[in-house]
């Protein structure tokens, strides 16, 4: 029997390959040479497959991301530690393969999830943000959803800078571009 952990690794590397519209149920049986059913006792339908896809995504970025900032006191100092963190998760190879970069082109369902998780990415950057403001951190008067478009923004570019232009400076330009952003 096939484990909901293996379902899940094997339909990353299809959607990594293939884009998620190739991830189904029958696909995945077929690749893993395994009963449909093995499949659809975990998965009862593909949306549900493919949404585990980003879960597991979301699962690895709050390991590597979130929950190592986690100790830091809220504010000025989580959120530095946040954006260390996504940076040089972004930066490593267990990023690479990521779907987020052409979210508009993915399937309804995938997309909206995805849209639902970085809303919330970006509002706990944006509370932090608030709470630097609040507590003297960042200048009175600082918008913190700007802070939060900005650095966000930053290692977006970063991201396709590396990806598309093969840029491997990207990375030092984001860390630099937060820095002088919000300090530190």
């Amino acid at each position: 029997m096939v484990t909901r952990d293996e379902l899940v690794g094997a339909a990353a590397a299809v959607s990594a390959a293939d884009g998620f519209e190739a991830v189904t149920i029958e696909g995945l049986a077929q690749d893993l040479g395994v009963p449909e059913r093995d499949v659809s006792e975990h998965f009862p339908t593909d949306e549900s497959l493919q949404l585990s896809i980003v879960w597991s995504g979301a699962d690895v970025f709050s390991k590597a991301v979130t929950e190592p900032a986690s100790g830091r006191p809220e504010g000025i100092e989580r959120l530095r530690a946040l954006l260390e963190h996504w940076v040089d998760y972004a930066e490593s190879d267990a990023y690479r393969g990521g779907f987020v970069g052409g979210a508009a082109d993915l399937p309804d369902h995938v997309r909206d999830l995805i849209a639902e998780i970085a809303r919330s990415w970006i509002a706990t950057l944006a509370g932090h943000a608030r709470l630097a403001v609040e507590q003297g951190d960042l200048p009175p008067g600082t918008d913190p959803h700007q802070v939060a478009f900005e650095v966000h923004g930053l290692v977006q570019e970063a991201n396709w800078t590396f990806g598309v232009l093969g840029d491997r400076d990207a990375y030092n330009r984001a860390r630099r571009g937060i820095r002088h952003r919000i300090g530190g």
